[in-house]
């Protein structure tokens, strides 16, 4: 015989489902968490590394004008500065870096800000973005200082 006051779930047994779902929730997002940060590391790994493929470009682009035994050092600084480490002269390897990474303004000014730019924790972090240019061979590597070194690092990134 059919029954006809079924009214569906009891609230004992809505309760259960609700705390089994709870108790998911809290699994599956302990682990999912660590990678959100991880892919987040990587995007901003991915900037330096265009910052890299930029500077090889900025150098080889300028190479006529540069000394090619000489390293040329350009820094990307948390209080926003961009410079290049070098003699009088070779500021357009600074100037054509920051036209081909968009880091200024239209009067020359640096507008890039780790904390607001980088997604991750590791990328907040970070005090300067060195990036070397060896005159000698065309190497270029990029290495980024983070303010906590024993907490966040990013790996160096070499042109290939």
């Amino acid at each position: 015989m059919k029954k006809l006051n079924n009214k569906g779930f009891s609230l004992v047994e809505l309760i259960i489902v609700i705390a089994i779902m709870a108790i998911l929730v809290g699994v599956v997002g302990t682990q999912v968490i660590p990678y959100l940060e991880n892919s987040r590391k990587a995007k901003d790994t991915q900037i330096f590394s265009a910052w890299n493929t930029a500077a090889v470009s900025a150098y080889s682009t300028e190479a006529g004008n540069l000394d090619a035994l000489k390293t040329y050092v350009i820094t990307v600084s948390k209080d926003a500065n961009v410079s290049v480490t070098a003699e009088k002269g070779y500021e357009n390897l600074a100037k054509t870096f920051l036209e081909l990474t968009d880091l200024a303004d239209e009067s020359g000014n640096s507008k890039y800000n780790f904390e607001t730019e980088c997604s991750s924790k590791a990328g907040k972090d970070v005090l300067k973005v060195e990036i070397t240019v060896n005159g000698g061979n065309g190497q270029v590597y990029t290495h980024v200082t983070n303010a906590t070194p024993s907490k966040y690092s990013f790996d160096d990134i070499e042109n290939k």
